[in-house]
């Protein structure tokens, strides 16, 4: 007689609980997967406009984001990847330049020649290293400032480390900045080429509801959505169930996917060094707009941005990536801001954002103007960055937790990584291939 299948709930339905369910399900678990919100997705959930399926959070694909790749191929949507070569560019103290070559940097007035040729060359090894965990120990300011200089760094660095992380800034890890070098440098067509990017025709969305689908269709999964998860149920340190309002699920085991202190929640009173330490990481949140403008606003795809008359640190016009959306007749504006969810900032109506935000985009592109703006979304996020500050490692979780049955996949095991939809996918999958390990060896 064949024993009953393993129950295993999942706590989050973004891209790392939905890769976590495909694997157990595959496997022969029972899986039930629960979301708070009304659709599945997370940070990679979408809004429609004009018919298309629309990011809420940008997301763009490198040649190194294999875990996606890989998840595409699995699911047969490979025909809905495309690449592109894409324009970056600076705007500098009122002027724009480009920043997408090492031509483009080379004519970069605003840091010193020799500055410049430091800089390409601080690019060039960055992503030629595998090796980072001597970089966890160093701050990434000083990092940056020995090897490209104080001026380049000035202008080039510090308004994307300040702007984002606040007065942490002086504290992040150089693991951290390397990593974002090393996955766009790979994604660079020759030495002297532009950046080539992808993307999926409806964004992050394809994946998602590739994913969705399939485990809709598996008689051993459920997919509950605008469901609340209020605790754990934890009996002699193993896991017995999973409580929402007014009802529990029995199971023996649980991936959850929710930020750690969320998952504090859920768990209260753990007293273990896993859970102190986990307690120690710290997140601030991002409030994202979206213009939906009617004209394209520039060239580029991404465009940092340093000038004092402004509070952001960049804007990202993703239809000069996607080129279905240009296609559906629409002109998407991403501009995200960084901040602690303490701040007043963080609750501005979306009017507020709005009144702050027109007047600075008019300093980026004079023509711009109030007319060209169709509509305009913000999304806010609490956990959207952990505070990767120096001897981020230690404090990185492992999956599996002290409790019996208890696996935990959060975007502070990406590190050195930044957040991408590649880097949640092999999360996700790697606290299921625990959760089966376990199960084989009960």
């Amino acid at each position: 007689m064949n024993p009953a299948p393993r129950k295993t709930v999942i706590i989050g339905g973004g891209l790392s609980g939905l890769a976590a369910a495909r694997d157990l399900a595959l496997a022969g678990q029972q899986v039930t997967l629960l979301e708070s919100a009304p659709v599945a997705g997370g940070l990679a959930s979408s809004l429609r406009l004009k018919g298309e399926s629309v990011e809420h959070f940008y997301h763009f694909i490198c040649r190194g984001d294999d875990a996606l790749l890989e998840m595409v191929n699995e699911l047969g949507i490979g025909a809905h990847l495309h690449w592109r070569h894409v324009r970056t560019s600076f705007f500098h103290d009122g002027r724009l330049y480009g920043f997408g070559t090492p031509i483009d940097l080379l004519r970069f007035s605003p840091v010193p020649v020799m500055q410049r040729l430091r800089f390409g060359w601080h690019v060039t090894r960055s992503s030629l290293r595998s090796k980072w965990r001597w970089l966890d120990e160093l701050p990434a300011r000083a990092w940056l400032i020995e090897n490209i200089g104080e001026e380049a760094y000035n202008v080039i660095w510090h308004p994307l480390l300040r702007v984002k992380f606040g007065e942490a800034y002086d504290k992040i890890s150089a693991a951290w900045v390397w990593h974002r070098i090393w996955r766009v440098a790979r994604s660079r067509q020759g030495r002297f080429g532009r950046s080539v990017f992808g993307y999926l025709t409806h964004g992050s969305d394809t994946v998602v509801r590739a994913l969705l689908d399939w485990l809709e269709a598996q008689p051993n999964v459920s997919v509950r959505t605008s469901v609340r998860v209020t605790g754990v149920d934890v009996r002699e340190a193993a896991v017995t169930g999973v409580r929402l309002e007014g009802e529990t699920i029995a199971c023996q085991s649980v991936i959850s996917t929710v930020a750690l202190p969320a998952l504090d929640r859920l768990v209260p009173g753990q007293t273990t060094d896993y859970f102190e330490r986990a307690r120690q990481v710290q997140y601030i949140g991002v409030v994202c707009a979206l213009f939906s403008l009617r004209r394209p606003f520039s060239t580029s795809f991404w465009m940092n941005i340093n000038d004092p008359r402004i509070s952001f640190n960049g804007v990202i016009e993703q239809t000069n990536l996607n080129a279905n959306l240009r296609e559906a007749g629409l002109n998407l504006l991403y501009v995200p801001y960084y901040l602690p969810t303490t701040e007043p900032r963080y609750r501005y109506t979306n009017q507020q954002v709005y009144d702050e935000y027109l007047p600075m985009l008019r300093l980026v592109n004079p023509q711009f103007d109030e007319s060209w703006i169709d509509e305009v979304f913000v999304a806010r996020t609490a956990y959207a960055q952990a505070l990767c500050t120096t001897n981020f490692a230690r404090l990185r979780p492992e999956h599996r937790t002290p409790i019996r049955g208890l696996y935990v996949t959060d975007s502070t095991q990406f590190y050195p990584e930044d957040r991408t939809i590649s880097a949640a996918i092999v999360q996700g999958r790697k606290a299921a291939s625990f959760c089966l390990e376990d199960c084989r060896g009960a």
